[in-house]
Formats: C-alpha cells, structure tokens, sequence
C-alpha cells in the first residue's frame, strides 16, 4: 500500500491509482470479519472516488467537450487528493454497530433477484455489496468477480449516458453497451444461483 501511495503520489497514472483502490477494499473487507475498519483507508476510497470516475470516463465517453470537461475535472480532484494524500495515516478501529457477516448466505441472499428491471443506483450498491463479498469469500471469487467486472462497466455507461444528456449529445450507443453490460451482469447472477444449487 505505501509503494503504490508513493507511486501515485510521483506519477498521475489511472492503473496506479485503481490498484491503491482495489488494495484499499481488501484490507477494509478482510477487516470487517474482525469488526473493524480502517478510517484512513476508508478516506482513501470515499476521497478518490471521483477522481477515479474521470479517469473510466474519460476512455469511454469519447467526445471533444466532455473529455475536455473531465481533464479539468481531474487536475482539480487530484489536487485536492494529492494534498489529503500528504497528512494520510492508517487508523484500524472497532465498529460501533454489531459485526455483519459478509457470508456465503448473505450473497445469495443478496443475488436472488434478477437485475433486469432494477434502477442505476440499486444495482450500484448490489455491487458494491458483491464486492465485499468477493474479498471475504475467495472460493467464490469466478462468480463474483464477474458479475462485478459488468455491473461496474455497466454503471460507468450509466454515468457517461448521464453527461452525453448534460453536453446534448445523443447517447443511444452509450445506453445499448450499457445494456449489454447489464445482460452480462444478469447471465453471470444466474450461473452464481446455479452453482450455489449444485
């Protein structure tokens, strides 16, 4: 984790600072088990999560404006992170609620219900629930990894269908792959049902 602070902190690399993210999520996931968190790490994700959003965006919504747009967005937000970045420290502490399992059941439980027909934002917070899990249940991480990978790629069409709308672009191509994300989303909810039955 401090290699890759220190790598991001020189360097304004997108790759670099999605690894900082992914680390980040493991360690808070693997600590949740012991009912704890840890506040730096959580400050990390919740303070670069914007800044992170430009980077997706910007390969993805392709049009002169908006990546113009984003770039400026970007020098901002890194700023501003680079500057929290200088005071960071790790701060393990106990959670003040009781202790949630991120089981096997929980997942299931959570994966039930087909994705078809759920909101943006639903299935945004199904992910990140997916995430937990796939950190704190490894024997699952084939099934759960994917419907991850489609339901983060398909939330990021989500937000680029959101600023083609804003910048007046027609954004029909961005909602088809959009789709196409979901479908894959929902192909891989039903192997993960299938697999759990077996």
């Amino acid at each position: 984790m401090k290699n890759l602070l220190k790598k991001y902190i020189k360097k304004d690399d997108a790759d670099i600072l999605h690894d900082l993210r992914v680390q980040a999520r493991k360690k808070i996931s693997l600590l949740s088990l012991e009912n704890k968190t840890d506040k730096g790490l959580e400050n990390i994700l919740k303070k670069s999560s914007k800044l992170r959003d430009t980077d997706v965006l910007k390969c993805i919504c392709k049009k002169k404006k908006i990546i113009k747009y984003l770039q400026k967005k970007h020098k901002k937000l890194r700023k501003k992170f680079l500057k929290f970045l200088k005071n960071f420290k790790n701060e393990i502490v106990e959670k003040k609620f009781e202790k949630q399992a991120l089981s096997l059941e929980k997942c299931k439980n959570l994966l039930l219900d087909s994705f078809l027909g759920q909101n943006d934002k639903t299935l945004h917070k199904i992910r990140i629930e997916v995430k937990k899990c796939r950190y704190t249940n490894p024997s699952l991480e084939k099934y759960l990894k994917k419907i991850q990978d489609n339901l983060g790629l398909m939330h990021d069409y989500y937000k680029c269908e959101k600023l083609m709308k804003k910048f007046g672009y027609n954004p029909t191509k961005i909602i088809l792959k959009k789709l196409k994300y979901l479908n894959k989303a929902e192909k891989a909810r039903k192997e993960f049902i299938v697999f759990l039955k077996t």
